[in-house]
């Protein structure tokens, strides 16, 4: 019943549910990132990890561990399970230390950098006047849109535009580049080479073969790090041979040679397909013998109840999972000014934000504010309408698109929409990180996904 007044999900389904799963053997609950980006999000992936564990169906054929769905043994070559310690840098006198979340659980800084990448934005405003280590002059930007794809991007432009000077490593001229006093034309896909696996899931390796040379003043960003150390004189900086990297990468990958055995063919060929004796089934040794091959937690076992979580006496890091009201909930005061809800999901026709550019894509599928009749109907809003729609942290236009696949009271904007505010301040691109906030949950994740905004066919105040 408690759960019926938040998600609308009449109880007895819930229950119905719950009983269905709990009976059926083996079953598979597949949780997925996307609700982990909301405030309190984590809980819901603790959560499922519980159930898995509770119902037994970790470590057997047809179950899930709700983890990676890599489909083989092996760690993802973006976030393995192996956090290297930091490079060394070579000015560390009087700076604070790098925090490490493996064998600690302080969040309060990510991973191995010192301030969290949702803060970044807040330390150049701030420095050290907010309680950040540095007073930031200068930015170099590569590899990522940031100033699109954080949050509150309103307040992430006004940074940009605080820095003494700022250099984007960029293939287009992206939202984050638009700010940059000098940009560095990279390398694409085609003009360089690269190793690679599919995203998020498949037996496969990818070898990225280079197919042309790269065009105008293009260069890879092995090339302009080579180039810019010269030219600040830093003697002892080891030029990189890209063809033999690669090889090196693959030589010293455990994981990557134990299934492409071939490395020649592997590169002729483009593709390697990992070949299985039997479907992988993860923490199968685990549940099978636990006492000679325990868990990697202090316990050995699967921990529901985490001591070291408990330890920390933080009454938002539960020590077992549990649901929580948030900030810009259902619940929160702030809906009477903004009661609807909005939800940003990957879109279908992009990555994020890249290639948002590209028109083609854009016909197929348009860039739109999806939003129920209930909601649509007291605005006088139809299909095709120009909406506003805006909070305290800014104002963006974009299509209407009435439809029943949302529910009342929630909005969908797609993320990786491009930031590109009028002269009025108003966001023409319809990029959702317009409206949310720069915040991250206690468990360290990004809280793109709870956002309290209002619609309306009227241009609302500027702020």
């Amino acid at each position: 019943e408690w759960a019926e007044k938040i998600c609308q999900v009449p109880a007895e389904t819930i229950r119905e549910l719950a009983r269905e799963y709990a009976t059926t053997k083996p079953a598979a609950l597949m949780d997925c990132q996307g609700p982990a980006r909301s405030a309190m999000g984590g809980q819901y992936n603790r959560g499922a990890m519980t159930l898995s564990a509770m119902t037994g169906n970790v470590g057997r054929k047809g179950g899930s561990a709700c983890g990676g769905l890599m489909g083989i043994p092996i760690a993802h070559m973006f976030f393995g399970p192996i956090i290297l310690p930091p490079s060394r840098n070579p000015v560390e006198q009087n700076h604070p230390d790098r925090i490490s979340v493996r064998g600690s659980v302080n969040l309060k800084h990510r991973l191995r950098t010192r301030v969290h990448s949702n803060a970044m934005f807040d330390q150049i405003l701030e420095g050290k006047e907010g309680g950040y280590p540095y007073d930031i002059k200068f930015g170099w930007f590569c590899c990522n849109n940031f100033l699109n794809q954080l949050g509150n991007s309103n307040r992430n432009a006004e940074a940009l535009k605080k820095l003494d000077y700022m250099v984007s490593a960029e293939l287009f001229m992206t939202p984050t580049a638009r700010y940059a006093d000098i940009i560095l034309p990279v390398t694409s896909l085609a003009e360089r080479s690269d190793i690679t696996r599919p995203w998020p899931s498949g037996p496969y390796f990818g070898y990225m073969n280079q197919a042309i040379e790269p065009i105008g003043e293009c260069k890879h960003d092995i090339t302009i790090a080579e180039e810019l150390a010269e030219k600040l004189g830093i003697e002892d900086f080891k030029k990189i041979d890209e063809t033999r990297q690669l090889k090196k990468f693959w030589r010293g990958t455990t994981d990557i040679k134990k299934y492409v055995t071939d490395y020649d063919k592997y590169k002729e060929d483009g593709i390697w397909r990992v070949k299985l004796d039997e479907p992988y089934v993860a923490f199968k040794k685990q549940i099978e013998d636990i006492e000679n091959n325990p868990f990697k937690t202090p316990s050995g076992k699967i921990e529901i109840f985490s001591q070291r979580i408990a330890d920390i006496n933080d009454p938002n890091l539960p020590p077992i999972p549990k649901y929580f009201s948030t900030w810009e909930d259902r619940n929160d005061p702030l809906t009477k000014k903004y009661p609807l809800q909005m939800l940003s999901p990957h879109p279908k026709n992009r990555v994020h934000s890249e290639l948002y550019h590209v028109e083609w894509l854009k016909e197929i599928d348009p860039h739109r504010c999806w939003i129920n009749s209930a909601d649509a109907e007291p605005r006088g809003v139809k299909t095709g309408d120009v909406l506003y729609v805006y909070n305290d942290r800014g104002v963006l236009s974009i299509e209407a698109w009435v439809t029943e696949r949302i529910i009342p009271g929630v909005i969908i904007i797609h993320e990786g929409a491009w930031y590109t505010p009028d002269e009025e301040g108003i966001d023409r691109g319809g990029c959702a990180n317009t409206l949310t906030k720069n915040a991250y949950a206690p468990d360290g994740a990004c809280c793109l996904k709870t956002c309290l905004v209002q619609v309306s066919k009227d241009k609302p105040e500027v702020k």
